[in-house]
C-alpha cells in the first residue's frame, strides 16, 4: 500500500472508531472500481454493481416485476449498515444498488431474506431468519413494503407452529398460487419442514409437515407436476455435496435423489451453498440456481455461483459447471415477456 493510501486508511480508521464500528465492517465508496457492463454470468467471479462496488446481497432471492419490467435481487447486506440489500436489473447481468431496504437494527441475527409480491394487496412481503446472538431464538420474521425498493417494516417474528426455524426457502406454486416456506427446523437444523403461508403471505398456517431430511439451504422448483427440493448438508460456512428430493405434493412425502451437481470434483456443490431457485420469465423451463460462495465466513465480499438448472427428459435434476454462460442456453417462450 502506498503512503497516500495508508494515510487515507488511517484517517478513515479514526473516524470509524469514533463511530463505534470496525473498519472491516464498512464499504468505502472511494475504493469503488469502474463499473463493468456485463453480458453473461461468471460464477464465482467478483461481480460489481453500478456503483463499482462488489454486490453485497447474500442468501436471498430474485423476483420479477412484470409491471415494472424489472428484476429485484434481495439478500443479506453484510457490510454496514447490516440488513437486507436490494439490487435491480433489466437483464439479470447488470445490477443497480438500491441500498439497504431493511436495517437490521436491534435484530442480533438477520439472515436469508426472501421476498414475494402480493398482487391483491399490492405489497411486497419479506420473510427472513430472525435470531439472537446465541442462535437459539430461531424464528421467522416478516416485513412489508409498498415498493420493491423499500423501506420494509418488520411486522412480527415467531416460531412456525412452535418449531425452530433457521435457513429458509420461499416458493409460490405456479398453479395454485399458494406460497410456502421450507425451513431448516429443530435442534440445529435436524430436519427440513414445509409450511403453507396465509393468503396474504403475512403469517404461517397449521399446514406444516416434516420432510425428514437433515439439511438446510432449501431451494424449490416445480416442473411437469413434480416438486424438486434442493438442499445442502449442515456444515456451517463450509460447502458440501448437495442433495435433491422429489415429490408429487409439495407437502411430501419426498424421495432422496442424490447429488445433482455433475462433475463436482470437489464434492462441494462447485464450492457453493444453495439459497434459491429462480424461474426466469420469458424462457421455457428456465431455472437459475442461486448459490453463495461464503469463503469460510459471512463476508460482505463473498462471491455468488449462478448456474442453469436442467431437468432431464427422465426427470432428473442436473447442474453442470460453466465458467461463463448466458441466457441463450435457454429456449425462449413463444409469447413475449
Amino acid at each position: 500500500m502506498n503512503t497516500r493510501s495508508l494515510g487515507f486508511v488511517k484517517r478513515l480508521g479514526i473516524a470509524v472508531l469514533l463511530m463505534g464500528v470496525g473498519i472491516g465492517a464498512i464499504r468505502v465508496p472511494s475504493l469503488a472500481q469502474k463499473p463493468t457492463a456485463y453480458a453473461s454470468f461468471k460464477p464465482g467471479a467478483v461481480w460489481l454493481a453500478d456503483d463499482g462496488l462488489p454486490i453485497d446481497c447474500h442468501g436471498g432471492n430474485i423476483i420479477y416485476s412484470d409491471s415494472l419490467k424489472t428484476f429485484y435481487w434481495y439478500g443479506e447486506h453484510r457490510a454496514e449498515p447490516r440488513g437486507a440489500a436490494c439490487y435491480s436489473s433489466k437483464d439479470l447481468y447488470n445490477w443497480k444498488n438500491e441500498g439497504v431496504v431493511l436495517k437490521k437494527g436491534a435484530i442480533d441475527v438477520f439472515e436469508r431474506p426472501k421476498v414475494i409480491y402480493d398482487a391483491t394487496r399490492h405489497q411486497y412481503v419479506m420473510w427472513f431468519h430472525y435470531d439472537g446472538n446465541r442462535y437459539t431464538v430461531a424464528e421467522l420474521g416478516v416485513a412489508i413494503s409498498d415498493k420493491p425498493t423499500g423501506p420494509f417494516v418488520v411486522q412480527h417474528h415467531s416460531r412456525p407452529n412452535g418449531h425452530e426455524s433457521r435457513d429458509i426457502g420461499l416458493f409460490r406454486d405456479p398453479e395454485t398460487k399458494k406460497a410456502y416456506i421450507g425451513y431448516a427446523a429443530d435442534h440445529v437444523n435436524r430436519t427440513i419442514r414445509m409450511v403453507e403461508l396465509s393468503g396474504d403471505y403475512l403469517s404461517t398456517t397449521a399446514q406444516d409437515t416434516d420432510i425428514e431430511a437433515h439439511c438446510e439451504g432449501p431451494g424449490i422448483l416445480k416442473q411437469d407436476g413434480v416438486y424438486y427440493l434442493l438442499t445442502s448438508g449442515c456444515s456451517g460456512w463450509t460447502p458440501n455435496p448437495a442433495t435433491y428430493y422429489t415429490a408429487s405434493s409439495l407437502m411430501g412425502p419426498y424421495t432422496s435423489q442424490g447429488n445433482p451437481f455433475i462433475g463436482d470434483v470437489g464434492n462441494n456443490s462447485f464450492n457453493s451453498q444453495p439459497c434459491y431457485i429462480f424461474k426466469i420469465p420469458g424462457y421455457k423451463n428456465a431455472y437459475l440456481y442461486m448459490g453463495d460462495r461464503w469463503n469460510g465466513g459471512g463476508h460482505a465480499d463473498s462471491q455468488y455461483v449462478f448456474l442453469p438448472i436442467t431437468i432431464t427428459p427422465a426427470g432428473k435434476m442436473e447442474l453442470h459447471w460453466y465458467a461463463e454462460w448466458n441466457l441463450n442456453l435457454f429456449t425462449p417462450e413463444k409469447t413475449a415477456r
